[in-house]
């Protein structure tokens, strides 16, 4: 399956070369870009259009997850397949461009993706200290 996923995300590049003359790489600006774009098109796609999109969008955001941090393609038997960036994070790329499809900025795949970077220097900071305190609630929750 990773194998499609990684098919799915190539052939999304060759599409936005082909139709736009954009040439994405696998990095931050490239997910800049996915990110504009979803937000461009939100209001003017159908249900239809939207329910197509989360596959090959989702395939490129994780691509560029996994090329930018490093990690391999893993299933969740809850959440479907995510990138799972070390021992502590694992991300769900096709369900973020869903969520980020239906939804305002608040669920942008450029928040989720810049995040990842923060994430990991707590970790290693964390996992080298002497203290091994990790604290019980998701890192989201800041209360």
């Amino acid at each position: 399956m990773e194998n499609k996923i990684r098919s799915n995300a190539d052939t999304f590049r060759q599409i936005i070369k082909k139709s736009l003359n954009i040439e994405l790489a696998y990095d931050l600006e490239g997910v800049r870009w996915l990110d504009e774009y979803i937000d461009r098109q939100r209001e003017t796609l159908t249900d239809d259009e939207k329910a197509k999109l989360p596959n090959p969008l989702g395939s490129y955001l994780g691509e560029s997850i996994r090329r930018t941090y490093g990690g391999t393609w893993t299933q969740h038997p809850e959440f479907g397949w995510g990138v799972r960036v070390n021992d502590r994070i694992t991300v769900f790329p096709f369900n973020k461009v869903e969520k980020h499809l239906a939804n305002a900025e608040g669920d942008s795949i450029l928040g989720m993706f810049t995040s990842i970077a923060p994430l990991l220097r707590n970790h290693s900071s964390s996992s080298s200290s002497k203290s091994k305190y990790i604290p019980k609630r998701p890192w989201w929750k800041f209360w």
